[in-house]
């Protein structure tokens, strides 16, 4: 009978997981669905739970964490106030520098920020749904701003802890737009001149007969600023500082799907770009920044990691990922689409960095050592893969102080599986020979509290939902084709 129940029951992932310490107390993040746990492994329990909420009404997830009028909010939705909204799937976890807070990204595009007690406890001090869907989640050093890429292409700044007196200001200002605003006819920028194939001709002439009203995009009922804009959607983000004339200059960095890296000043200065670093033939899902250096890694849809000179834009190398795992059965005729990349420090060495790079649905990951990347020697030598079972990497953390290990979240659904493992990163120096090298060993210390945090909560019934849920990377991927009609 056990076995049975083994056989059907499975358990959902944690999609995403995160450090957080305070002190001489640690905790691992786990998001499993709807729930974030924080788990003291020391301890060997889940100190604290904390679930996206379920409301009746919209107004208590659209402006902050409060409402401060009688009037309706900006954003309006047709929901039956009879049926509740169910809570929604968490897509990002963050924690604030200072590890005072958490930032949690829902899949209904509602922003929470979490205050957590030293004991672990949460407590939520503010919600704010944003426009569009988020992707890109980074807190500033000094833990008081916030900064959102959403999937339009547009970067914002929020503050960390709302303040009353400015989200009232907004309010009303956004209450007034919406009260003046009227509605804008569309009219098309394409001409006859510019549209050159018979389907497209067609459609033109169409649109010229509809009388089509543009949505109006709703004004944003809390404090906030729009930093930036892509014109193609943005897949990830990051903010760098960097030592220019003896001053401290600040920089976001982002990737979009039409294969740009765009390097921007940061604010005051957004605005203004620095330059792009262009070279990928395909999508680009993920950038990371390597601690200590001027250098960024890129990767998405192509073959190969792209190891970049960000402050000049230039290709320093290419490190093929496809003959990294060109020996793994699953990845032969696969295209690559990276899901994934963190930075985590080699166990027992100071300064020293490994660049982890997780592929969608490959049970594997990626270890490149960060020093190989810049002294010029060829970075394919400087790669180790790791081997995850059948159960593909979701997210990467490291957990604990100066000999903490690295946290693999897998998507591993058995019934009697480990959602969690524990490995360290070991490195051997160069000898001028054989060069630097990587090894990747489990802690068998934790394998029993992570074992015990896996079977504590989660529970999946629908695989297919599931897996598109975790998976939509590849989906970033163009699809061509042209048929006869298109022909000129």
């Amino acid at each position: 009978m056990q076995e049975d129940l083994a056989t059907k029951v499975m358990h959902h992932p944690f999609q995403c997981i995160a450090g957080l310490e305070q002190g001489d107390r640690q905790f691992l993040l786990a998001a499993c669905g709807v729930e974030l746990l924080a788990y003291s492994i020391a301890g060997r329990k889940v100190a604290s739970k904390w679930c996206s909420g379920i409301t009746d009404s919209v107004a208590e997830t659209v402006n902050s964490h409060a409402n401060y009028s009688n009037e309706r909010p900006a954003k309006k939705q047709k929901i039956d106030n009879k049926t509740t909204s169910p809570p929604s799937k968490i897509i990002s976890i963050r924690s604030s520098p200072d590890q005072c807070h958490v930032v949690v990204v829902t899949d209904d595009k509602v922003i929470y920020v979490l205050n957590v007690s030293p004991n672990g406890a949460f407590t939520e001090i503010s919600q704010r749904a944003m426009p569009k869907r988020p992707c890109a989640v980074r807190i500033l050093p000094d833990s008081s701003t916030i900064l959102i890429g959403d999937k339009f292409g547009d970067v914002y700044s929020l503050p960390l802890i709302v303040s009353k007196s400015k989200d009232q200001s907004a309010q009303a200002e956004a209450q007034e737009v919406e009260r003046t605003a009227e509605p804008a006819i569309f009219k098309p920028s394409a001409t006859p001149l510019t549209v050159h194939t018979k389907r497209n001709l067609r459609a033109l002439e169409s649109q010229k007969k509809q009388k089509i009203v543009t949505p109006r995009k709703e004004p944003l009922a809390f404090e906030h600023r729009l930093l930036l804009g892509h014109v193609s959607m943005l897949t990830d983000m990051i903010h760098a500082t960097r030592e220019v004339d003896g001053k401290t200059r600040r920089y976001i960095l982002t990737a979009d799907r039409d294969e740009h890296i765009r390097v921007s000043r940061g604010p005051p200065q957004s605005h203004v770009i620095e330059g792009y670093c262009l070279g990928h033939t395909d999508f680009v899902s993920k950038i990371c920044l390597i601690p200590g250096s001027d250098l960024l890694v890129s990767g998405g849809g192509n073959d190969w990691l792209g190891v970049w000179d960000w402050p000049r834009c230039e290709l320093l190398a290419k490190v093929d990922l496809r003959k990294a795992i060109s020996h793994l059965p699953s990845s032969v005729d696969e295209k690559i689409a990276v899901s994934g990349m963190w930075t985590v420090p080699v166990a027992a060495q100071t300064d020293r960095w490994a660049l982890c790079v997780a592929c969608e649905k490959l049970p594997a990951l990626v270890f490149i050592d960060c020093s190989a990347l810049g002294d010029g020697s060829p970075a394919d030598t400087a790669v180790t893969v790791f081997k995850t079972g059948e159960a593909p990497v979701l997210d990467v953390t490291y957990y604990g102080a100066k000999a903490g290990c690295t946290l693999l979240a897998l998507d591993d659904r058995r019934f009697d599986g480990c959602r969690v493992r524990a490995v360290q990163v070991n490195g051997t120096v160069d000898d001028g020979e054989t060069g630097s090298k990587l090894t990747i060993s489990e802690v068998d210390t934790l394998g029993e509290p992570l074992l015990q945090l896996s079977a504590s909560t989660g529970t999946v019934e629908d695989n297919t939902a599931l897996d598109s849920f975790l998976y939509t990377t590849a989906n970033l991927r163009k699809r061509g084709g042209w048929d006869d009609e298109n022909e000129a």
